[in-house]
């Protein structure tokens, strides 16, 4: 017996130094303090004092970039709407919505081939943002020029809008997602959400003052400026990232060599070898090829979707909420410009599209409001008390309640309401949620499927929206007052719910599962 047991206690004493032994290498892999401090208390966990300071500030420059982000998307998709409103009018919106999955296809396709031509994160970040501040400042010069600008330049703002608002959070969430691991993301996200919401509150803010910073003109130069802003930040906390890596191979480096094409060695050293007798071919085959392969990449986020149940219930999920939300703002743009028409017995009123851009600001600071309060006061407790089952299940419930309201209550403040609660529970909840999803995904995933997820995904899903507003409750002289169709809105909203609420229950349950056996969905 005391020989057995000292051969039990030995198995033992060896498999606890192997388990040691595979805990130290992945310490090795994982940035420092896994494991914050149990205790910590309420301003500790909002200033992430649980984690090294180096990692503070690579946060803090990634909360700035985030709060520029949202603030300026707040600033100026009031003012996008009004223009769109007030140079094409309010029956147009739902046809302008309808073709943005052709304007986002394009853009989504460019966007992919750089991250797989630059092999760089901040030169991706840089390349986009100057793209888009140039294209906001050419129209603030236009609109300098004339209160009322040309239709199709009203177009543009609107899918310029549209596709910026989805396209920088997710390249923005993207990169940090990237760098930080599980617990990282347990102890910054709510924090980094709650900063964003600053920005928003302040870009809201600044909104409302339409009459005295300039109009849309001043609007679409602070866009433009902040864009710049946007890229130098990203730059910044890339670099500082790089630093704290424990890894003797900085992170900058990592991320650039995870965004190089996906190819053999041998093949890249065989792109990269001169042209000597032993290689015959040719350099017009070769860079066809890399070409070829820089494609695939573009694409590839695609079949990682249809491949990986996990990955496509992250795809729906991600933008179910579009469908009933684009419903509801249609409605709430339609009451607007019924409240502030552009005309009244014919004649232009002058004031009104300012007023409509002031009052889409405050909307969006109580929005910005609660989703602070949410994020601070209840984001964490939640996660921690329920996992991400209860987060991802709260937006399905609100908004099917939502909706119902407005179909029994259909009027100016009800739909302004409860498109307030919903965008709360989206940004403080179900967003965050989300993201933490991706955490337990590879850098592939992370980068070529979130991309086609959150960005294709999101207009998919309002183009489903667009084409219930273009059949069924487009604003037509021909069912004036109300063209709103409250029976096959609700019965449609209450079909649509169910499937994304089975979804979402069984992506949280699969969550739990990676996490428990700290695993990684490559």
């Amino acid at each position: 017996m005391r020989r057995r047991g000292g051969l039990l206690l030995s198995m033992e004493q060896t498999s606890g130094q192997q388990m040691q032994v595979r805990l130290g290498a992945n310490k090795a892999m994982m940035p420092p303090a896994e494991d914050p401090p149990a205790r910590a208390s309420w301003v500790d966990r909002q200033l992430l004092r649980e984690l090294p300071n180096e990692w503070r500030v690579a946060y803090l420059f990634f909360a700035l970039a985030l709060m520029l982000v949202l603030g300026t998307g707040l600033m100026i998709n009031p003012a996008t709407i009004s223009t769109f409103v007030d140079s094409v009018g309010v029956d147009q919106q739902p046809v302008a919505q309808t073709y943005l999955p052709l304007v986002l296809f394009p853009i989504l396709f460019l966007y992919n081939f750089l991250w797989a031509a630059l092999r760089s994160p901040q030169l991706l970040v840089t390349v986009v943002c100057t793209v888009y501040a140039l294209v906001y400042a050419l129209i603030a010069v236009r609109s300098l020029m004339r209160p009322h600008i040309e239709p199709w330049l009203a177009w543009i703002l609107f899918y310029a809008t549209n596709t910026k608002s989805v396209l920088f959070p997710v390249m923005l969430w993207s990169v940090m997602n990237d760098l930080s691991s599980t617990q990282y993301s347990k102890v910054a996200y709510p924090a980094l959400v709650f900063a964003g919401q600053v920005g928003g509150l302040a870009g809201s803010l600044y909104a409302t003052f339409v009459h005295r910073v300039g109009g849309t003109s001043g609007l679409l130069v602070v866009q433009a400026v902040a864009l710049v802003i946007i890229a130098a930040l990203v730059w910044f906390a890339c670099r500082l990232a790089a630093v704290a890596r424990p890894d003797p191979e900085p992170v900058a480096a990592t991320l650039e060599t995870s965004l190089q094409p996906v190819a053999g060695a041998g093949a890249l050293e065989e792109a990269r070898a001169p042209l000597t007798g032993t290689v015959h071919r040719s350099c017009c085959v070769v860079g066809l090829r890399a070409a070829v392969r820089k494609l695939w990449e573009s694409v590839e986020g695609i079949a990682l979707i249809l491949s990986r149940p996990f990955v496509a219930g992250i795809f729906w999920i991600a933008c179910a909420h579009l469908v009933p939300r684009v419903i509801l703002d249609y409605q709430g743009t339609a009451l607007t410009n019924e409240r502030w028409p552009r005309k009244v017995d014919g004649h232009v009123v002058p004031g009104n599209k300012d007023r409509q851009t002031a009052f889409f600001a405050w909307c969006n600071v109580a929005n910005t409001i609660g989703t602070g309060l949410l994020s601070v006061f209840g984001l964490r407790s939640l996660i921690e008390r329920g996992g991400l089952l209860v987060t991802l299940l709260a937006l399905p419930i609100a908004m099917v309640i939502s909706v119902l309201l407005v179909c029994f209550y259909h009027n100016f403040w009800t739909v302004q309401a409860v498109l307030v609660v919903v965008n709360v529970i989206q940004y403080a909840l179900n967003g965050p949620s989300r993201e933490m999803l991706y955490v337990r995904t590879s850098k592939s995933i992370k980068y070529k499927a979130k991309s086609w997820s959150d960005m294709y995904g999101n207009f998919l899903q309002k183009t489903i929206g667009a084409l219930i507003n273009l059949h069924v409750n487009r604003e037509e002289d021909t069912c004036q007052p109300h063209c709103f169709n409250p029976i096959f809105t609700g019965s449609f909203t209450v079909g649509w719910v169910v499937v994304w609420a089975i979804i979402a229950g069984l992506l949280g349950v699969k969550h739990a599962q990676l996490v428990r056996d700290d695993e990684v969905l490559s």
